[in-house]
């Protein structure tokens, strides 16, 4: 049996032409994790009790802080990486699906400026559990806070549409095709001869 090749011992940590590996698979769902739960967390400020805001407001903003190097990682990476083809998908689904991947990432990076920028714009430090404040390049400039907010805002409504699109996308392929989209989200082809 023949050595396995380097390209062989690495396919299954980085994106093949047809397959997504682990670090693009852990990225996906580490990134997705926390997106949802900052979503929650910051859709559940304007409803809260008054005296419950301000709690609200900073725990999403430390876990954003916190999680923000990982959320602009996974981005770098995926415009790094491309998107696989994955065997049995059609050309036309793979286009809306590069499309709608290419959106939710410059959502994500709108909300990776907008949100500090809104912060420091209000006059405050981003801070991190109450153990860590970032001060801001910009001092208070009500005007631009409100821009920040409409964008973060904005961004927040883009991300939540390509959500819904995406699972959609992904229990249609679950329940009706054949295809390797759900798995290779899941494990990555594990040889070349996988790929095929």
């Amino acid at each position: 049996m023949p050595a396995p090749t380097k390209q062989t011992e690495k396919s299954n940590f980085y994106d093949s032409d047809t397959s997504y590996g682990w670090i693009s698979i852990a990225l996906h769902w580490l990134t997705a994790t926390l997106i949802i739960a900052l979503w929650i967390i910051g859709k559940s400020i304007s409803s809260a009790e008054p005296d419950s805001i301000d709690a609200r407001r900073s725990l999403h903003v430390s876990i954003a802080a916190t999680a923000w190097l990982v959320i602009f990682l996974r981005v770098l990476w995926r415009l790094r990486s491309g998107h696989p083809h994955v065997r049995g998908q059609s050309d036309v689904i793979h286009r809306v699906a590069k499309i709608a991947h290419y959106a939710s990432l410059i959502a994500v990076l709108a909300m990776l400026v907008s949100g500090p920028v809104m912060v420091w714009a209000r006059g405050f430090p981003v801070g991190i559990f109450g153990a860590l404040s970032i001060p801001g390049p910009v001092g208070k400039d009500p005007g631009l806070a409100a821009l920040a907010l409409g964008v973060h805002s904005g961004a927040a409504a883009l991300l939540l549409a390509i959500v819904l699109l995406h699972i959609g996308g992904a229990l249609k392929h679950l329940m009706f095709h054949t295809d390797d989209t759900i798995v290779r989200m899941l494990w990555p082809a594990g040889n070349d001869g996988d790929r095929k």
